[in-house]
């Protein structure tokens, strides 16, 4: 192993990969972005919380396919504001995030006709997500915004993901699978939020152009698109998607309430976004396997029981916050939340309210 220091940039090199550690330190020579045009794979290491402001149309570039890591759980923040056709937070033939926290923000004035904004783009193989906090919001004026993309598959097996895309003509969370007969998106775990809003032509939650959706395993799986194209709008394609297992859970919304889309039982400690609505339809069931909780924000509504499906397998109880937490326990079903913790929630609140 060979180690070059230059300056105060570090860069180790290996016979199969270069290594760039980003730190307090070493940022000084990354902060205006990353061009990396080695032939060997490009590992990036976070040490510390650190930031790229991009002063081109991507805040990392690389001719070689990506891992990024974070031992540290470090946050790499990536903000590209540029009126450029094109735009990317991170760009590699490949991307593969295994570990700490990444906070993308791409933004610009690009044109509507062929312009195309990026949050995650691995433009001729997979985006590959097995761990670590990505937050990718991607707001242009341009043709198309996707959260993120690779021409072959867009695979999830850990960490959490919170896509969102708004604005110009054409809205994507995840689109993988770009041409051929594979690719497309598979989800076998972790935590995903998808947010598909304001285009004035198209906004998909997830989508395939020439291959699948998959989505099994224990993941959960949150998407919201707002109905605000003229052509199409959908949470994910159901021409293409398939759900399996039993233990996804993944609610879905086309500008009303979030609907469970598949009886399913919670086997990770997951959270409902606040203020917003969330049902189990009726015919349908989530179970929370023993161990596990599903929180419920004290402004948020989920309904369930009566008229709607059942939540099983649950013990309610309410936080100091007025949040609603639905424990897992062996055996005992869950109706709709009863008067007495509804009214505890509701003095909880108030004493909070009053404190402050």
């Amino acid at each position: 192993m060979v180690i070059i220091t230059l300056g105060i940039l570090l860069i180790i090199s290996t016979a199969s990969a270069t290594e760039y550690v980003l730190n307090s330190s070493s940022i000084e020579q990354f902060k205006n972005g990353i061009n990396y045009n080695g032939g060997d794979e490009l590992i990036i290491v976070i040490d510390d919380n650190v930031t790229i402001q991009s002063a081109t149309n991507a805040g990392i570039q690389s001719a070689a396919p990506i891992t990024i890591r974070s031992p540290a759980n470090s946050t790499l923040t990536i903000i590209v504001n540029n009126d450029t056709e094109r735009l990317f937070g991170i760009k590699a033939p490949s991307v593969s995030i295994e570990s700490g926290v990444l906070d993308i923000s791409v933004r610009g004035r690009n044109d509507s006709d062929k312009g195309q904004a990026f949050g995650i783009f691995a433009g001729s193989g997979n985006a590959t997500i097995s761990g670590g906090t990505i937050t990718t919001n991607v707001n242009t004026t341009g043709h198309k915004n996707k959260g993120m993309f690779a021409s072959g598959f867009i695979t999830v097996s850990g960490g959490r993901i919170v896509t969102n895309q708004t604005g110009g003509e054409n809205t994507f969370g995840f689109d993988g699978g770009s041409g051929g007969n594979s690719g497309g998106v598979m989800i076998s775990g972790g935590n995903v939020e998808v947010f598909s809003t304001r285009g004035t032509q198209r906004n998909l939650g997830m989508d395939s152009f020439s291959g699948t959706i998959g989505i099994s395993g224990n993941p959960v799986i949150i998407i919201y698109e707002d109905e605000n194209g003229t052509v199409q709008n959908y949470p994910y394609n159901p021409h293409i998607t398939t759900i399996s297992g039993g233990n996804a859970v993944v609610f879905t919304s086309a500008g009303g309430n979030f609907t469970l889309r598949e009886n399913a039982v919670l086997t990770q400690t997951a959270s409902l976004i606040a203020d917003r609505t969330f049902e189990i339809p009726a015919g349908l069931k989530l179970g929370i396997s023993e161990g596990t909780d599903l929180q419920q924000p004290a402004d948020t509504t989920f309904l369930f029981g009566g008229g709607y499906g059942m939540l099983t397998n649950a013990t309610t109880t309410v936080g100091e916050n007025g949040d609603i937490i639905y424990d897992g326990n062996k055996s005992t079903p869950s109706g709709p939340v009863s008067f007495m913790v509804i009214l505890a929630g509701f003095c909880i609140a108030v004493i909070l309210i009053r404190r402050r």
